[in-house]
């Protein structure tokens, strides 16, 4: 566990000091909110037919993820929220089918891009977004307190759609304390298992770099992915 904490990076109690929130108010949604969430819907004549009731699309990033020669598109959802806070977001990637002009929702996630209500943390779009690569893309996020927290992180989600999956295929993050300088960064290869792990200062050329592979490594998918602030890819 020492080690975990010293590498591993933001883990749920770390967040919950960030947040000053007691633990009942930092828990995950209840199961089954997480499902209605990941359900996608059935095949629509139209990309906004996709869109759930009750949400907008914030960002919406055209490309052929499958490799089919037909048009795909990753959407970036949101819903109303009071003013002040982080709004939640939903992401989904929706690809067309056979029929002309017509789609399916592939994989959801509304909880991979963080919604904080205490509007005590920044959002974590402010200084990330989406980037597409060729056949999948990358998901930028940033984590920073507001008064009494000095930890800051970026962390990159790199997916790509293989094997009828959006699958996370790289994990990047970089961790800085901004009152001493300290970063810890960590970088996982989910395809080769490679595992990365830096630590050092801001001020200093001496880092240290320790490389390992993960024990396990199954596959991880959208749909399955947790709070992009908590998730801990050394975990199986």
């Amino acid at each position: 566990m020492a080690h975990l904490e010293r590498l591993g990076g933001i883990r749920g109690p770390i967040l919950g000091v960030m947040l000053g929130c007691a633990a009942a108010s930092c828990a995950p949604p209840p199961p089954a909110a997480q499902t209605d969430a990941r359900r996608g819907v059935a095949e629509t004549t139209t990309i906004e037919d996709a869109v759930p009731e009750g949400w907008s699309i914030e960002q919406r990033h055209d490309a052929d993820f499958n490799g089919d020669g037909r048009a795909d598109a990753l959407l970036l959802l949101r819903s109303p929220a009071p003013a002040d806070t982080t709004p939640p977001r939903m992401l989904a990637v929706v690809l067309g089918t056979a029929e002309p002009g017509g789609f399916t929702v592939d994989a959801t996630n509304r909880e991979l891009v963080p919604h904080d209500p205490s509007g005590r943390l920044e959002d974590p779009l402010a200084d990330g977004g989406i980037a597409l690569g060729e056949g999948g893309f990358e998901l930028t996020l940033g984590m920073l307190g507001g008064a009494g927290s000095y930890e800051a992180a970026t962390m990159r989600y790199g997916f790509r759609y293989q094997d009828g999956c959006v699958r996370l295929i790289r994990y990047r993050r970089a961790q800085t304390h901004r009152a001493t300088l300290a970063t810890r960064d960590l970088s996982v290869d989910f395809l080769t298992g490679e595992v990365v792990e830096t630590t050092g200062n801001a001020q200093s050329a001496d880092d240290e770099t320790r490389r390992t592979r993960l024990q396990a490594n199954p596959r991880r998918c959208l749909a399955e992915l947790p709070s992009g602030w908590t998730f801990d890819p050394l975990t199986p």
